[in-house]
């Protein structure tokens, strides 16, 4: 190599090492989330944080959380919000530092029904006006955290309108969008689409339908996650990954209609006078009764469905072989779900 050509190609070689590291850094920026690696959904529309709750995350060194805001349904011919966040009065998580990222759920059905442009733009408009407005009179959460966050199952027809409902939205506000990504789209990523976000955060539970007929778990089974995210290093946002905590219980009454009891587990039917225990996962109901504010008759069965420890376990170590020490955001942060689990299973 001659001089004058070292002369031309050296700082080439800077220019283009420095290109490469501003690509990785910048991607590790929207990655990056102060170096927590458990994080929370709190999905009720009142925020209720007591004691107990503050110290597990102070404990898990949890910095943020994914607050639901509200929901976008389609009612009468039009987009409307519902389930509000109500007035927050208390917030022990915020002396703690923990920040609050905003989550918008948005039926698909609104993107179904709002294809044209004026109408995508007024409803990013909207949402980020009642965004703004929750946060505001909800003073004491503190300053919410520099993004946004959608929550939407789109579908191959519905894709065109939310995409561009994502890139209205960006006008609308600083924030960062990030948005929920199924197991589906994932795994589908050519027919579904890639969303304009800075990052998602992939589902990784409601693997199946809890009212079809199954030997599996249809909140988490790892041989559908496994299945579903093959090509998971391939998918070109940067990811989160969403696992639950959650259980329910699936009623089935005489007529063979199904309905879901959220947070029911064997702890509250196996000790009830009002239930016999038929297999491992099973019960039926001896008396007319309630269970959990529901009203259950005489000969009705329920089906348990919860994430133990193990089978959490089993998740969180599959998603760390697969993508290498990820970030983790349990659903969703409830006194009820934590006391499941130890510390150190979370972690």
């Amino acid at each position: 190599m001659t001089h004058k050509t070292a002369k031309i190609l050296i700082p080439l070689l800077v220019l283009l090492i420095g290109c490469l590291f501003y690509i990785g850094s910048r991607k590790h920026f929207f990655v990056s989330d102060g170096g927590s690696k458990v994080q929370f959904y709190y999905w009720r529309t009142h925020y209720n944080i007591d004691e107990t709750l503050r110290e597990k995350v102070k404990q898990l060194e949890c910095n943020r959380v994914y607050l639901h805001f509200f929901d976008v349904i389609w009612k009468n011919g039009m987009s409307m919000p519902v389930a509000k966040l109500a007035p927050v009065k208390s917030n022990p998580l915020f002396a703690d530092s923990v920040k609050m990222v905003p989550v918008v759920f948005i039926t698909n059905e609104v993107f179904a029904n709002t294809k044209q442009e004026t109408g995508i733009s007024e409803l990013a408009k909207n949402v980020n006006y009642l965004i703004s407005r929750i946060a505001n009179y909800n003073e004491l959460l503190g300053k919410c955290e520099d993004e946004i966050q959608i929550d939407c199952d789109w579908t191959q027809s519905t894709r065109s309108a939310y995409f561009a409902f994502l890139d209205s939205l960006a006008k609308f506000t600083e924030k960062k969008i990030s948005c929920t990504i199924r197991l589906h789209q994932v795994k589908d990523v050519d027919k579904m689409g890639v969303p304009p976000a800075v990052k998602g955060c992939l589902m990784c539970y409601a693997t199946s339908d809890p009212t079809e007929t199954s030997n599996t778990n249809s909140i988490l089974d790892i041989g559908l996650l496994k299945n579903y995210t093959k090509n998971v290093n391939s998918y070109p946002l940067p990811l989160t990954y969403a696992l639950p905590l959650y259980s329910w219980g699936i009623v089935t009454n005489n007529s063979q209609k199904i309905r879901l009891i959220n947070g029911l587990s064997h702890k509250e039917l196996s000790n009830n006078d009002n239930f016999t225990k038929t297999g491992e996962n099973t019960y039926k109901a001896v008396n007319d009764c309630f269970i959990n504010g529901f009203y259950v008759n005489k000969n009705y069965t329920i089906e348990i469905e919860e994430i133990t420890p193990s089978l959490l376990m089993q998740a969180r170590q599959y998603i760390n072989d697969k993508v290498g020490d990820p970030t983790i955001v349990y659903y969703h942060l409830s006194k009820g779900y934590l006391e499941r689990f130890p510390i150190n299973d979370l972690k």
